[in-house]
């Protein structure tokens, strides 16, 4: 009885890192020389409203840089706090998420956000990422894919993921918070 418990431990434990060896990275996250451009004083604020499939939700998203990490936070229009990641220029760390969000491919939208809103974010990749530029703003094309079209407007950035597909629209809340 005792091989029997530990066969299906080590089929278990097979099973659960196969899986996560399966989940795809995000191409274009990670970033050689992050410290070397980053912006050790980035701030954002933005309310983004998400499209996804017959769905639409809304949130803030606030992005602080301290040092080389950044911070994103989400929070519900009702301040619900959904997720708090951070990310160092090479992965992404979930610290805090609800329970509805425990299969979001943080990496992903962690890397979609940051091409649409983070200073100069796409020109920093020198292989998996290429840029187009169009009348509003730019076409990504990851590892040869167009993958994301983003359209920088007069009051907001508007992320048309293509291969998803979802859309965002980030529209700027003025920063009133006031450093201690």
């Amino acid at each position: 009885m005792a091989w029997m418990r530990l066969l299906l431990m080590t089929s278990l434990a097979f099973g659960i890192s196969a899986c996560q060896s399966i989940i795809p990275k995000a191409s274009g996250l990670s970033q050689s020389n992050w410290s070397a451009w980053s912006h050790s004083d980035y701030q954002r604020q933005d309310q983004v409203d998400v499209q996804w499939r017959k769905q639409s939700f809304s949130f803030l998203l606030y992005q602080q840089q301290q040092g080389q990490v950044l911070e994103l936070v989400a929070l519900s229009l009702t301040g619900q706090q959904l997720f708090q990641v951070d990310y160092d220029g090479q992965q992404v760390l979930v610290k805090q998420r609800i329970e509805q969000m425990r299969l979001l491919p943080f990496e992903f939208v962690v890397r979609d956000i940051l091409l649409a809103t983070y200073p100069n974010f796409a020109e920093q990749q020198h292989t998996a990422i290429y840029t187009q530029p169009t009348v509003n703003g730019q076409n990504i094309y990851i590892k040869q894919q167009l993958a994301l079209k983003i359209s920088a407007l007069e009051q907001h950035i508007e992320l048309d993921n293509v291969q998803v597909p979802y859309q965002m629209t980030f529209s700027p809340i003025e920063n009133t918070l006031q450093p201690n």
